[in-house]
């Protein structure tokens, strides 16, 4: 778990670890691990009371810059739209919330 895998237009894929926002006009950025499961190919969970809470909500593009695994490759900058914000403990985190991510196709910049 961990690893987000997208497909590009070639059919070949991508392997994203990581992701980062920056809190709404700040020096502070928000990075948290990337899940996905069955029937969410892409979320993050934060904890009840977090800064990145008070920064987004359903519906808003944000544009959140996304780490590899392989460390070696530079980070992409990607709007991304929240799905979802949920308070959901069968993730398996009490006090947590589920935020659903939908990277849009539309706008995609490589950053070194």
């Amino acid at each position: 778990m961990g690893i987000i895998t997208e497909n590009q237009n070639e059919g070949e894929s991508i392997e994203y670890y990581s992701a980062e926002f920056q809190l709404n006009k700040s020096n502070i950025f928000f990075q948290f691990k990337l899940r996905k499961s069955l029937s969410e190919p892409m979320y993050a969970v934060v904890k009840e009371g977090s800064k990145a809470l008070e920064n987004i909500k359903e519906g808003d593009i944000v544009n959140m810059r996304y780490y590899y695994l392989d460390k070696s490759m530079p980070a992409e900058l990607k709007d991304t739209k929240i799905k979802y914000i949920t308070k959901d403990s069968s993730t398996g985190f009490k006090d947590h919330y589920v935020i659903g991510l939908d990277i849009r196709q539309e706008k995609e910049l490589i950053v070194a």
